[in-house]
């Protein structure tokens, strides 16, 4: 919405806002994205094109988070489920194993985000942020997981299977780190 003679004004209008496309008229329609250019081009050259997040990413997160009070409503409901240790496995598993893949997720799609669109990381320095760190990252991040998976499974046996889905999300992690790069 601009006035005759002058610059449209500055923040979110009734037309759309900073996380609406071009068509809408808000702020992204000013700014080059990493899609192409303010004109609609294509992207300038050294940068690369946004990949969207699949949104089974997400539900699995959502997975992962509803995981311990499900577990924990079980034991309630069968006090004898996995030998009494339910409870245990929820409030341990909880903190120890989803809550770290859930903050290790969300630092991923930043880091997705943020290199897929061609932006570096204020303060650090290129060799820490770019395509190499981002691969040396996933892999041991994978590695890590994958070693993580298998104590796990030696210790619960059977009931090892309730840390699926947060290795899973740590795995994907890893995948969208390494598509970063």
């Amino acid at each position: 919405m601009s006035t005759p003679g002058g610059p449209a004004p500055e923040g979110p209008t009734s037309q759309g806002s900073a996380r609406d496309g071009p068509a809408s008229g808000g702020a992204a329609a000013k700014a080059p994205s990493a899609r192409g250019s303010a004109a609609g081009g294509p992207a300038p050259q050294g940068i690369a094109a946004r990949h969207p997040i699949a949104p089974w990413m997400f539900a699995l997160a959502m997975l992962v988070v509803l995981e311990p009070p499900i577990l924990i409503a079980a034991w309630a409901a069968d006090t004898d489920l996995a030998d009494g240790h339910l409870i245990a496995i929820a409030l341990v598993g909880g903190l120890f194993i989803s809550l770290p893949s859930l903050a290790i997720f969300g630092l991923a799609v930043m880091w997705d985000r943020r290199l897929s669109g061609g932006r570096t990381v204020p303060g650090l320095p290129a060799g820490l942020t770019g395509a190499r760190a981002s691969k040396v990252s996933s892999i041991s991040l994978a590695v890590s997981t994958v070693l993580l998976g298998a104590v796990i499974a030696i210790l619960l046996g059977p009931w090892a299977l309730v840390a699926l889905p947060p290795l899973a999300l740590s795995l994907v992690s890893a995948w969208l780190m390494a598509r970063a790069a």
